[in-house]
């Protein structure tokens, strides 16, 4: 049994604490076997709460990625050396029951997987350093772009191992909700058009939206039709160029977590950032 160590901040109802720490606990035991023994269990009232956490935590922990406005429901993180799910009853309580579950879910198999702070600092590879030398790029983006790249293979191989262990329905559910087009992604795609290095993070971001759809290892042409749904504010040449990124990563996902950050890096360069810039792309072409 793993042994759950919540903190509480703000008002949280006795009942929804139970419900969650019920929904982590089984899913623990179903993922058995594991070398999960103790979670930091965070339950926060409200997203300024856990907002507020996480910015204290990134300072005083020098972590040098953005959140790229990642939504506050759930998270998990051993930035401290011990796996911690925080979890935010405000905007959890939003969601549908079964996305909630989902989520949950989806958290706990993080800590099954990525459990140990090594999975939280990745050095850019070769490949990304050149790339960002040969376009004028700098450091931050590289970091960026690499920290976004990890965390769509990391939700790759969470997704991967839930449904291998029969939570289909609920990784169905939670996989859609994050790959929904939100009014911050367009307002992030029209902001950042024309920049092809901006544009390289908002791809960047949508891979990340999009892993665990890929990771549910559904028969096509499922995937294929949600994703284009979904980007269908974006190029169609581009809304092309991704999918072929989509089916490589699912394709060739099989090393360790760090050999597979190496794979997809190089697959998202070679198949999004390097035709971003180039010149022949009408890049302001609209999809139709």
């Amino acid at each position: 049994m793993v042994k759950l160590v919540v903190q509480k901040f703000g008002k949280i109802p006795e009942e929804q604490a139970t419900e969650i720490t019920t929904t982590i606990e089984e899913c623990y035991e179903r993922l058995m076997p594991h070398e999960v023994e103790i979670l930091d269990l965070l339950l926060f009232e409200n997203s300024s709460a856990m907002k507020s956490f996480y910015s204290r935590e990134r300072a005083a922990l020098g972590v040098v990625s953005e959140d790229f406005g990642e939504k506050f429901f759930a998270s998990h993180d051993a930035w401290r050396g011990t796996s911690r799910i925080s979890v935010c009853l405000e905007r959890i309580g939003e969601l549908p029951r079964l996305v909630q579950v989902g989520t949950l879910r989806h958290e706990v198999g993080h800590s099954v997987l990525h459990g140990s702070m090594e999975y939280y600092i990745f050095s850019i590879p070769q490949p990304l350093t050149e790339a960002s030398e040969r376009f004028g790029l700098s450091e931050k983006f590289s970091f960026n772009l690499l920290y976004l790249i990890s965390i769509a293979v990391k939700d790759f191989e969470v997704t991967r191992l839930l449904s291998g262990k029969w939570y289909v329905e609920d990784q169905v559910a939670y996989s859609k909700y994050m790959l929904s087009t939100s009014e911050d992604d367009l307002a992030a795609w029209r902001i950042a058009e024309g920049n092809p290095a901006d544009m390289a993070l908002c791809l960047a971001g949508r891979l990340k939206d999009a892993a665990c759809v890929i990771g549910l290892g559904l028969v096509e042409p499922s995937i294929t039709e949600w994703i284009r749904d979904e980007l269908s504010y974006l190029p169609d040449q581009m809304v092309k160029d991704f999918l072929t990124v989509v089916k490589e990563f699912q394709r060739r996902m099989g090393g360790d977590t760090f050999q597979n950050v190496n794979v997809a890096v190089e697959i998202f360069l070679r198949g999004l950032l390097e035709p971003l810039f180039s010149k022949e792309r009408p890049l302001r072409e609209k999809a139709r």
